[in-house]
């Protein structure tokens, strides 16, 4: 764990040489679980309206890349919480994603699994560390 912190001391510090890190730094958890809002938000509105609304969830989510944009949001957002101070949400928002990927539980494949194991795997990691000393240590939290 060690090591880790060391990495995301460093990560932190490259970050910063840039400008834009300054300005999106603020908005890193509204990044992460907007984007996570967005994808459950299609997902839902998907099962509960009636199937004459597809051309138009269509023309929102995918023509307009609404889906694709939530998307870019929750990683650059991942990448900002995990080196902010809240990078203590940031398993919860990775396993939401996880859930997300397999959401409606009907179209379960291998193509679903694998990126859903990832996630998971990736905030257990992620949680393991935030409840580590070292955690404390490297100033992320």
């Amino acid at each position: 764990m060690q090591q880790f912190s060391v990495v995301l001391q460093e990560l932190r510090k490259w970050f910063e040489s840039f400008g834009w890190y300054r300005q999106l730094r603020k908005y890193d958890m509204q990044l992460l679980f907007g984007g996570l809002g967005v994808g459950f938000l299609y997902e839902i509105l998907d099962l509960i309206l009636p199937y004459q609304s597809s051309a138009g969830l269509y023309t929102l989510f995918f023509t307009i890349p609404l889906w694709a944009l939530a998307h870019q949001a929750f990683l650059l957002g991942a990448w900002l919480t995990l080196t902010s101070g809240n990078i203590k949400y940031l398993p919860y928002a990775l396993w939401l994603e996880a859930v997300l990927i397999i959401f409606p539980f009907t179209h379960i494949s291998l193509s679903n699994l694998i990126p859903t194991a990832v996630y998971a795997l990736l905030g257990y990691f992620v949680f393991k560390y935030t409840a580590s000393a070292h955690a404390d240590k490297s100033g992320t939290l």
